[in-house]
């Protein structure tokens, strides 16, 4: 099923589309296209022979021209196909957002096309790196399995507000280095900003350790043996000079584990060693592995703890299923280490099965929740399956009196109002005139502070980052206020996109002639010397239909002493003298 822009926006969470930007296409100028064309003609040149096999298939399979720069509304015509849709974001979105995306099967892309002063590698997110780089592996059902885990995870994992410091400064240096007029001061700035957070950052949360497998996996993963891989990660599959250097021995490759969480990052640097999967099912049972020990699937205090450091929304889980959301910040356990009360505070949400409860949004609780946790004192049956008859046994009927003795030592007495079930399980006892005392007569909640709800449950069964219901109680940063810097060209430069565009007129059209091509190598000798791509789009187009040798001959001098110019020129006409002539 073909969709377009807005069909997808409308189609995702409403928390999510705060993210999405349009792709507007007649921005993209024909230097952009070029510079496209020219980075996929040679990586697919290179990596036909060292990617996963389901590359080049799969550049096909999810809309990916090698001539001109993907519209989305064509990607997402063939995304559909194989179960997946595709959003335009503007450079990096918040690392929990961006795994919600992949948990929704979403693609995220970056609108924005490098420059060419960047054509071999950029920092910032762009349309070659996400839609090139990510899109063609997930036609690989294995593979699209595990990105689809690996965001269902990921956007559980605690995080912590470093980590979200770090994705600021991580963002603005992308942003600062594609930036074509950014000064040596700015991105010197940027770079020490990133690396004074970084520094200080010693001990990673979950969120950060997933995102390094992510970065070993995702963005730069191997797959096969040591002494003999194939590249799929997005990293490799759009920078040449990536996947290039990553052959080299100098590269270490390493047997892919849990171990990889252990290693940190640089965006803005090669990568000093890869880790190898035997294949894709490797990955995921990796991936569950790890998992097993995440908080949202151990519970307990421990993981209680990690939300309270976190300083951020989180969310646990009574063994009932009643979903708890909100800034934790109290903790009691017993001698044991078990949790027997947690608390919030600030708007708190109660949900059941990611559906908030009804009167129980954060309106309902503003200023926070609290209750205990545990089995009530001589009652061998769990509380949340105590039916209508547990409940009168224990002096417990609508409108009167009566008190719930822990075995923690916590107590609860006052007033019944109510009880909330779902499925057969008691989820939620409401009290009035309620006073709450812990083991040691400490008072947790008292009578003047209104109707008390008290969460069921013997245990926390589950804990993560976030609330249950994001319609209800969205949590999400709001977008970023750093966004792509964008100048206006100028007459020069327009100047320039228009024999760009006259090229590929002709390239498309069959129509070169010797005047034309005449005409457009003295504009080049005359107002830009420096310009390499065009001439070598200029000489192919004049080798390919034997127009003069003479033009030829000056286009060919020319490239060969824009060599010089610098290692990056010697690196792209060289490269281009292989495979755009020799094709």
């Amino acid at each position: 099923m073909q969709f377009t822009q807005e069909e997808v926006i409308q189609s995702i969470p409403s928390y999510l589309r705060q993210f999405v930007v349009k792709q507007h296409y007649d921005e993209y100028t024909p230097q952009h296209h070029a510079t496209w064309r020219y980075i996929m003609r040679r990586n697919v040149n290179f990596l036909k022979r060292y990617a996963h096999p389901s590359y080049l298939g799969g550049l096909e399979k999810t809309g990916i021209s090698i001539d001109t720069i993907p519209h989305i509304d064509d990607m997402n015509e063939k995304l559909g196909k194989i179960g997946w849709r595709a959003v335009v974001v503007d450079g990096f979105v918040p690392p929990a957002a961006f795994m919600e995306y992949s948990e929704h099967k979403i693609l995220v892309i970056s609108a924005e096309m490098r420059n060419i002063g960047n054509i071999l590698y950029t920092p910032a997110p762009d349309i070659v790196h996400e839609a090139a780089g990510h899109a063609p592996i997930i036609a690989d059902p294995l593979y699209s399995e595990y990105l689809q885990r690996f965001g269902r995870y990921g956007a559980k994992a605690v995080f912590s507000k470093d980590d979200y410091d770090i994705y600021e400064a991580i963002r603005y240096l992308s942003i600062i280095k594609e930036y074509a007029n950014a000064t040596d001061q700015q991105i010197k700035e940027a770079d020490r900003d990133l690396e004074q957070k970084l520094t200080a950052y010693t001990v990673p949360s979950e969120a950060a350790e997933l995102s390094r497998m992510h970065w070993w996996t995702v963005e730069y993963g191997l797959v096969g043996s040591t002494g003999d891989f194939r590249l799929f990660g997005a990293g490799l599959l759009s920078s040449v000079g990536e996947s290039k250097a990553c052959l080299s021995a100098d590269v270490k490759k390493i047997p892919f584990s849990t171990d990889c969480v252990n290693y940190n990052y640089d965006i803005t640097k090669m990568q000093p060693q890869l880790f190898v999967a035997e294949d894709f099912q490797h990955l995921i049972d990796v991936l569950e592995e790890y998992a097993n020990g995440m908080c949202f699937r151990r519970g307990g205090a421990d993981s209680v703890r990690q939300v309270i450091d976190s300083h951020n929304v989180g969310t646990a889980v009574y063994s009932s299923g009643i979903q708890v959301s909100g800034q934790f910040d109290n903790l009691l356990t017993d001698g044991h280490g078990i949790e027997i009360y947690v608390g919030t505070s600030g708007p708190s949400q109660l949900s059941y099965e990611d559906t908030e409860l009804v009167g129980h949004g954060t309106e309902s609780h503003k200023d926070g929740f609290s209750s205990p946790v545990g089995r009530v004192m001589g009652h061998s049956k769990p509380l949340e399956m105590w039916d209508d008859g547990d409940m009168a046994d224990a002096g417990l009927f609508n409108g009167r009196d009566g008190t719930l003795a822990f075995e923690s030592g916590v107590v609860v007495a006052g007033r019944l109002r109510n009880v909330t079930r779902k499925h057969g399980k008691l989820l939620l006892i409401t009290f009035e005139n309620c006073t709450v005392t812990g083991p040691d007569g400490t008072v947790l909640f008292q009578p003047d502070w209104g109707v008390y709800d008290m969460a069921v449950g013997e245990r926390i069964t589950s804990v993560w980052s976030g609330s249950a219901d994001k319609e209800k109680f969205n949590v999400y940063p709001p977008k970023s206020t750093k966004t792509t810097i964008k100048d206006e060209p100028t007459a020069a430069e327009l100047r320039l996109y228009n024999l760009y565009r006259r090229v590929r007129e002709m390239r498309d059209t069959d129509a070169a002639s010797g005047a034309s091509c005449r005409e457009i190598a003295k504009l080049l000798h005359e107002e830009y010397p420096d310009e390499w791509l065009l001439r070598l789009e200029l000489l192919e187009m004049i080798r390919k239909n034997g127009i003069d040798a003479a033009i030829e001959k000056q286009i060919d001098t020319a490239l060969q002493a824009l060599k010089n110019h610098s290692d990056v020129y010697d690196n792209v006409i060289t490269a281009g003298y292989e495979f755009m002539l020799s094709e």
